[in-house]
């Protein structure tokens, strides 16, 4: 099945918003073994539209539209489509039913027959919103399925859950099975993976299906778009990919399979052991504490860091000495641990995670280079700390710190795991 996505928004062309929309739609579409074909981004003018959607109507079987389903004049969607099909818009009982339903569940009252959303082309239907006012609309058009949704991301997505699945339940023509198989690698740069690591891995992956590599924060993920007949044929393939993956040089690099984060693999993994948890940061800025109570969750686990930014908060608070301070600088490993060890007393925790260093514009006064950070890990009275020497400008480099102290977390975590 072909699935072509129009997106309508001169916002995401002009820069103002970012598309959301596609990543939720590839997102749903994945969890039912199917994928976006074509996407193609429009501005909301009549003939930009109608020209997405003859490109997206020759290979399509499903066409879905987000964004101008609204009652303002650049909301043109439900117009255009019905030139584009050649019915004329017209009142609709049915839509009137749908947007007063909206309406009265925000407690409010629908205007009337007087409102554009009481109209649609001829022989659309439309479809309730439960999560905002716009009716979304669906009909056929030779052999081609067509439907709309609101352009607000959790609209659009509730759109897609209420109604798209019975559709292409309905269209489904196999059960073929389709999805990725994700493998997340740390500290390798790509062009090392296939070139020193493992050069044959690459080859050996496309005898499974085709094969993708995507940088990211501090490492890359690998994907193999897997196809099967059956469900049990795919899980095979997926099974022996992995056995794959396990015994290549490249192991050691791997932290993960699928599409779990690095954060909700920490906060699982940390739940499971009954571990406590938490972070003295520096360089960082809470970032590490953010990106950690993201995860629903976290609170079983993550017990509260420390942001130790002036020195006198690493002194007061950690306890870091004076003398350690003077003597090996604020970023050097004796402050990184002593910062870990300091948080862990406080806050009686199995595992503390520091992170101390320079994110720029400028270094240390002893000549350390900006991008230079100590993680320091206190774990059940064990101390360690390890130094990186990254790039990136400072809004990067925070990032790169945050990651690294990420990596280290999960690493004492999974140690503790394995006993």
């Amino acid at each position: 099945m072909k699935i072509g996505f129009l997106i309508i928004a001169s916002e995401v062309l002009d820069g103002k918003i970012t598309d959301l929309n596609t990543s939720i739609f590839a997102s749903f579409l994945r969890s039912h073994h199917l994928e976006i074909n074509k996407a193609i981004t429009v501005r909301d003018r009549a003939e930009d539209i109608l020209q997405g959607l003859a490109t997206l109507f020759e290979d399509s079987d499903v066409i879905v539209t987000s964004g101008g389903l609204g009652p303002t004049r650049d909301d043109i969607t439900k117009e255009t489509l019905g030139n584009f099909m050649g019915r004329k818009l017209e009142f609709s009982p049915a839509a009137v039913e749908v947007a007063e339903e909206n309406y009265q569940r925000f407690s409010r009252t629908f205007p009337g027959r007087e409102h554009g959303y009481a109209y649609l082309p001829e022989g659309f239907t439309p479809l309730s919103n439960s999560t905002g006012f716009a009716p979304g609309l669906t009909t056929s058009h030779r052999d081609r399925t067509f439907l709309s949704g609101p352009g607000v991301p959790r609209e659009f997505r509730s759109m897609l859950e209420d109604h798209l699945v019975p559709i292409l339940k309905r269209l489904r023509r196999s059960d073929e099975v389709l999805g990725h198989f994700i493998v997340r690698t740390k500290n390798v740069p790509e062009e090392k993976i296939f070139s020193e690591v493992d050069p044959k891995l690459w080859d050996q992956l496309e005898a499974f299906g085709e094969v993708s590599s995507l940088p990211i924060l501090m490492g890359v993920d690998i994907g193999v778009k897997l196809t099967a007949p059956t469900a049990a044929e795919f899980e095979e393939k997926s099974t022996a990919l992995r056995s794959l993956f396990e015994a290549s040089p490249l192991k050691p690099h791997i932290w993960g399979f699928g599409r779990e984060s690095l954060e909700e693999k920490i906060v699982r993994r940390a739940t499971e052991q009954g571990l406590r948890f938490g972070f003295a940061e520096s360089a960082s800025g809470g970032l590490c504490s953010h990106r950690i109570t993201t995860v629903p969750g976290s609170s079983r686990c993550f017990q509260g860091s420390v942001v130790c930014y002036d020195e006198s908060v690493k002194q007061s608070l950690l306890g870091v000495s004076e003398e350690t301070l003077k003597t090996y600088t604020p970023v050097s490993a004796e402050a990184s641990r002593e910062m870990a060890a300091g948080l862990a007393r406080l806050l009686k925790l199995d595992v503390a995670i520091s992170v101390t260093g320079y994110a720029g514009p400028t270094g240390g006064d002893d000549g350390t280079s900006v991008g230079t950070v100590y993680v320091g890990r206190a774990v059940r009275g064990e101390l360690s700390a390890h130094v990186y020497h990254l790039k990136g400008d400072r809004e990067v480099l925070k990032q790169r710190f945050s990651q690294a102290a990420l990596y280290a977390l999960l690493e004492e975590v999974e140690k503790i795991a394995e006993g």
